[in-house]
């Protein structure tokens, strides 16, 4: 596993890369989507949807991951949102976590508007299923 500080901007990912940040509010746009994500401070080259996980207490947890601006809602500050798969709960700000990215998906896009946000965003999610090849549950972190 490759440490995203000494990776910088990556277009196929070869190695996973591991970044550790700290847990912020957002503005809610993924909950308001049906996609609640968590948000972590990041100052990272890495940019794009990935296949990833989230580590909270002992446990990793599968994710969409984005990381980069978010054009369709004319916001050009970076993030990085992780939204967890088969997962209910809330992460709490301030916490440290550790996000594994495993494979790039797609370049960040701006959409039309909103439900072509969120047609995406379901692809995505479809995406990282078959690539887990999960087969449903609930996963609960404490």
């Amino acid at each position: 596993m490759v440490a995203a500080d000494s990776l910088g901007y990556i277009e196929a990912m070869s190695k996973e890369v591991l970044i550790k940040g700290v847990v912020v509010s957002g503005r809610k746009l993924g909950t308001k989507l049906g996609f609640p994500t968590v948000n972590v401070v990041y100052k990272g080259d890495i940019k794009g949807v990935f296949v990833g996980e989230i580590l909270l207490g002992n446990e990793w947890a599968q994710a969409v991951i984005h990381i980069g601006k978010k054009p369709t809602i004319q916001d050009d500050e970076v993030s990085l949102e992780v939204h967890i798969l088969n997962w209910s709960g809330e992460v709490k700000e301030g916490i440290n976590v550790s996000v594994k990215l495993s494979e790039k998906i797609r370049d960040t896009k701006k959409f039309e508007d909103l439900e072509e946000l969120k047609k995406a965003i379901e692809k995505d999610v479809e995406f990282v299923r078959n690539w887990y090849n999960l087969q449903g549950g609930v996963i609960k972190i404490k």
